[in-house]
């Protein structure tokens, strides 16, 4: 699997709202960490990727890490530019722990840092 390509699918998917994709690439508990804080509920995750409030309109992903932690577990790390539809630009440290415990690498754990 292509951790890298697996990242921009999911980052795509996050520019244009397809919380469908996130149903299928979250684990059933997965734990997102933010400036805004930490949401555990999976239901909430997959309604603020639906509802797409501050679409982003450019995700360049640069300074990529794979870490394999295990036959089953991976940690990806990256540095990701936005660009949002409000016209403003944010750069984030990211770090996304996918798992395959049954043939599907899925996202347990995914965190956005701003950089200073």
């Amino acid at each position: 699997m292509d951790f890298i390509e697996l990242s921009e699918r999911a980052w795509k998917a996050n520019r244009e709202g397809d919380a469908a994709f996130y149903d299928a690439y979250l684990t059933d508990d997965p734990v997102a960490i933010s400036p805004w804080g930490v949401e555990t509920d999976r239901a909430a995750i997959l309604r603020t990727f639906a509802e797409n409030e501050n679409p982003y309109t450019r995700t360049d992903q640069s300074e990529h890490r794979v870490v394999r932690l295990s036959d089953t577990s991976v940690v990806h790390t990256s540095r990701v530019e936005i660009d949002s539809a409000r016209g403003t630009m944010v750069v984030y440290a990211t770090t996304t722990m996918v798992l395959d415990p049954s043939g599907a690498w899925r996202a347990a754990v995914f965190q956005i840092t701003p950089v200073a």
